[in-house]
């Protein structure tokens, strides 16, 4: 399934790129539907849900129950999710269990990475692999 199945999901966990370690270095975030399943996304497909299907999305407390309520900020390409609007270094989000940071492929041309982007998939926790 993914995001857009769901009106409404709780985050669980969240990867940071391995450039920063504030909230507009999570990368991908774990999250779990209405009936408890676990998935993931990308941080970009978390905002574009958020914004273009009015989706809602919560941090998830401790205990299993809904805390506060995620929103979309920043502008262009500086956009991030945070769920405190008034202390970013206090935000719920970043006391989530953290996922293995991601890896963010290097694109300059000539990079072997670069070269291997096509048909291969990262993923949180795994080394990359063939997209099957």
């Amino acid at each position: 399934m993914s995001l857009a199945s769901y009106p409404a999901v709780t985050v669980t966990a969240i990867a940071m790129s391995q450039e920063r370690d504030d909230l507009r270095g999570i990368a991908r975030v774990e999250w779990s539907d209405p009936h408890g399943g676990l998935e993931d996304s990308s941080i970009e497909d978390v905002i574009r849900w958020l914004d273009q299907s009015a989706g809602i999305a919560y941090v998830g407390e401790p205990d299993g129950s809904r805390g506060p309520r995620i929103r979309v900020v920043g502008v262009n390409s500086q956009r991030y999710i945070r769920s405190n609007p008034d202390d970013e270094t206090a935000d719920a989000l970043l006391t989530l269990p953290r996922l293995d940071p991601v890896v963010l492929p290097d694109r300059r041309p000539g990079s072997r990475r670069a070269a291997r982007q096509p048909g291969w998939r990262w993923t949180i926790g795994r080394r990359a692999r063939p997209a099957m």
